[in-house]
Parts: C-alpha cells; structure tokens; sequence
C-alpha cells in the first residue's frame, strides 16, 4: 500500500470529497507525523502503533570496490512499534 492507494481509500469512504481533497488531506497527515518525528517527538497513533526517531550509531564497513575499511556515518532512524491489537491481526 502506498500514500496513492490511502488517498483513494479516503476518497471512497468520504463521498462528500474530491480526489484533490483526499489526496490534500493525506499529505497533511504525514507532513504533521513527519514535522513531529523531525522535533524528536514520538508519534502514538491509538490501535495502530507508535512512531520514534533513534539515533544509529557510527559503525565501520567495507568499500566493495576497493576493499578498504570505511567509517559509515550514524544517522536517525524511525523506529516503529506496533500496537498490542496490530499484532493480533
């Protein structure tokens, strides 16, 4: 599934709306979850799941090319935990 194949699902479901709309309304949604995320915020979204942002660590590895070691640079990551009724599913 992807943010095309939601918009449509909310545009079915709501008849009152335009595609445009549905689409606009969705893009809203994850611009708000990702703004959230960004300020290091967690994201607890009620029977689906929590959203939240950690931090990887520096970790060595390998050019494939040239078999030199390399310094892989850390960087955040977002963490997802499944609500305890998601995973009943």
């Amino acid at each position: 599934m992807n943010k095309n194949d939601i918009s449509k699902k909310v545009y079915e479901t709501h008849g009152g709306l335009s595609y445009a709309d549905s689409q606009k309304i969705v893009d809203l949604i994850l611009e708000t979850i990702k703004g959230r995320l960004v300020r290091g915020e967690k994201v607890l979204i009620t029977g689906f799941g929590c959203f939240s942002v950690m931090k990887r660590k520096d970790k060595k590895g390998v050019n494939p090319q040239t078999g030199e070691p390399v310094m892989i640079a850390g960087r955040n990551a977002v963490k997802f935990k499944p609500s305890k009724h998601l995973k009943t599913v």
